[in-house]
């Protein structure tokens, strides 16, 4: 990602903030218009539906599709239905991806039962809209062209194809990253409150405002006038290259309270591992392609983000020879001592995939200027992973007991 670019596109938000504003306005209307009036368990679903979706306008339909008119004929035809696809839908603890999915499935299986021929219109667009209506914390607004066009601006590491769910989850960790830039802009954290007003969701977290700005990058300002061609010159500076047979330093206990603001800290952990990872990524085709490998270099995937957390390595690489690398991302602005923490899935793929398996400690990492410094560590992860710090208890219900 070309934080240059980004930065030029903010500085050309900000003086089109008026004119922009004009045309978008109505997102945070939509928003609030929703939060005032859903409820999932009102009696009249169709009509509740109907209403908390009435201020969408494009952010729904576009062009020849219609999802709104569908989604609200078939909760009138089918309003049992309906509710519980949104249901599931909003169903935080299940994965993001197979709800979506789910949804889809089921209410073009529906629609097809109510109006047979005619389109469901249920796009992923159209469910992330849903999404993010219900989650505006945590969701931000999607659209396939709006994302490629974007990423292709600012030479993002990702290249959205169509139809694929995994866009869905680089659009949502893209915005994060730029989300960042966005906040601690003053000048635009200002214009932005100025034009809140009480018809409007307030938007404390700055995800529509975050979409806003990658919508108007593509959509409203001049990319030609605007863009710096000026790449950011990435360095790889490979420390060595290691077996897993280091020495660990030893801890002990500490009791000692501390007031630590655990909620930040993750935010900040996350941007920081989400952006190394995305170095790897950068890293390992560059690699590929100085070894006149790029059919491999193209095939280089980011594991976490195009599927979840849970596989035990982040990204999936490959060595000149086309053997498949599985390779674990863990990154520090600190120096190459700095406590990291191992996964009990992390653990037990290296011990599956070992000479496969890699640990890369990036440290001394400037997320400004997109460098650091590489530590490889090749095979299982056992002889690193000594001071357990959580246990997952699973609890039976004692026999005969009423609890």
């Amino acid at each position: 990602m070309n934080k240059q670019i980004v930065k030029s596109y903010i500085e050309e938000y900000k003086k089109d903030f008026e004119r922009i504003n004009g045309h978008e306005l109505y997102k945070w209307k939509a928003v609030k218009q929703f939060q005032n009036n859903w409820n999932i368990n009102a009696t009249d679903f169709a009509n509740m539906l109907e209403i908390s979706l009435s201020k969408t306008a494009n952010l729904l339909d576009s062009f020849n599709t219609f999802p709104y008119r569908m989604v609200c004929e078939n909760a009138q035809q089918s309003p049992e239905e309906v509710r519980s696809l949104f249901k599931n839908l909003y169903n935080e603890d299940l994965d993001l991806t197979e709800r979506i999915k789910t949804f889809r499935t089921n209410f073009k299986e529906l629609n097809e039962n109510n109006f047979q021929g005619k389109s469901d219109y249920q796009g992923q667009r159209a469910v992330v809209v849903y999404l993010t209506l219900k989650y505006p914390e945590r969701y931000f607004f999607y659209k396939f062209g709006m994302f490629k066009g974007f990423s292709e601006t600012i030479n993002y590491h990702y290249t959205p194809i169509k139809g694929r769910y995994q866009n869905v989850v680089q659009f949502q960790n893209l915005c994060e990253l730029i989300k960042h830039q966005l906040e601690n802009d003053q000048e635009l954290i200002k214009l932005h409150k100025e034009r809140i007003d009480d018809d409007c969701y307030y938007d404390k977290n700055l995800k529509i405002l975050t979409q806003d700005f990658v919508y108007a990058v593509v959509q409203h300002l001049n990319i030609e006038q605007t863009e710096n061609k000026t790449t950011t010159q990435t360095t790889f500076e490979l420390s060595q290259s290691l077996t897993s047979s280091i020495q660990v330093a030893e801890t002990d206990v500490d009791f000692t309270p501390r007031a630590v603001n655990h909620i930040q800290n993750n935010i900040e952990n996350k941007r920081i591992g989400d952006l190394g990872e995305i170095w790897v990524v950068n890293y390992e085709k560059e690699k590929l392609k100085k070894a006149n490998r790029p059919d491999l270099a193209d095939k280089v995937e980011h594991t976490a983000k195009n599927f979840g957390d849970g596989a035990g390595f982040d990204i999936l690489s490959f060595n000149e020879n086309g053997d498949k690398l599985y390779i674990e991302v863990k990154t520090t602005k600190g120096a190459v001592n700095s406590t990291f923490y191992v996964t009990r899935n992390e653990l037990e793929r290296s011990l599956v995939e070992r000479e496969n398996y890699y640990l890369y400690r990036l440290y001394k990492f400037d997320d400004e200027n997109e460098n650091g410094k590489l530590l490889i560590l090749n095979g299982e992860l056992s002889n690193l992973c000594e001071v357990p710090l959580t246990y997952k208890v699973t609890m039976k219900k004692p026999v005969g007991n009423n609890v």
